[in-house]
């Protein structure tokens, strides 16, 4: 498959998730996520969306203190049980994850089937060198009831390039080749470096001849 038609195929499948939130069944839990590639970090955005007959059960699981209401305390520690379901890795190596931002939808939202929870955790990527990367992600959040859609983002960094996504058959693994193009910055530094050195050395020689040009001449 051409990098043309993979690129195509990551925007079908985006633009497919509000339809998927729609027509999953009542009876399942939908996570939908989003992995955003970049030379320092990860952005992964996870949407949850729960059936109508499944609903009672996670607000129950939110609302621990069965008020009737999600407090700031109840979202936080719902949100940061999932991040704890979720793995990154770079090459091997586990990425630390960070809840930056939980929304979450009123309680009577959820119970009729429309509210959807949503997360966003960040991950800094380790130095990074040209060529190919392997980017692995998991989410092992409510095995026993979900389903599950995993994507990556067309990166908005020129220098990287996805080159493939591979999942498993229930979308639980998501396993991605990017490629970091190699950087210019060594040598247009060096030209640089050489071109400075260049007009030192003229400016040099232009004050030594207006210096002998000014001198007057020996009898």
């Amino acid at each position: 498959m051409t990098q043309r038609w993979r690129v195509l195929a990551a925007f079908v499948t985006a633009a497919a998730l509000p339809v998927a939130l729609d027509a999953h069944r009542l009876d399942e839990y939908l996570q939908a996520s989003r992995l955003s590639i970049g030379r320092d970090r990860i952005d992964l955005e996870v949407d949850l969306t729960p059936g109508i007959a499944i609903a009672r059960g996670v607000t129950a699981d939110i609302d621990t203190d069965a008020d009737g209401r999600f407090s700031t305390a109840e979202t936080d520690a719902y949100a940061r049980a999932v991040v704890a379901s979720l793995t990154l890795a770079a090459d091997a190596h586990t990425l630390p994850l960070s809840l930056s931002r939980h929304d979450f939808p009123e309680p009577a939202a959820i119970l009729e089937g429309l509210g959807t929870i949503r997360l966003r955790v960040l991950a800094p990527m380790p130095r990074v060198s040209a060529g190919g990367h392997r980017v692995e992600y998991a989410n092992a959040f409510r095995r026993d009831a979900s389903i599950y859609l995993a994507n990556v983002l067309v990166p908005t960094d020129r220098a990287l390039t996805i080159r493939s996504q591979e999942r498993d058959p229930l979308q639980q693994r998501l396993t991605v080749t990017v490629d970091v193009a190699k950087s210019n910055a060594g040598r247009t530094g060096g030209a640089a470096a050489s071109l400075t050195v260049l007009w030192i050395v003229i400016g040099a020689r232009r004050r030594a001849a207006r210096k002998s040009a000014a001198q007057p001449p020996v009898v």
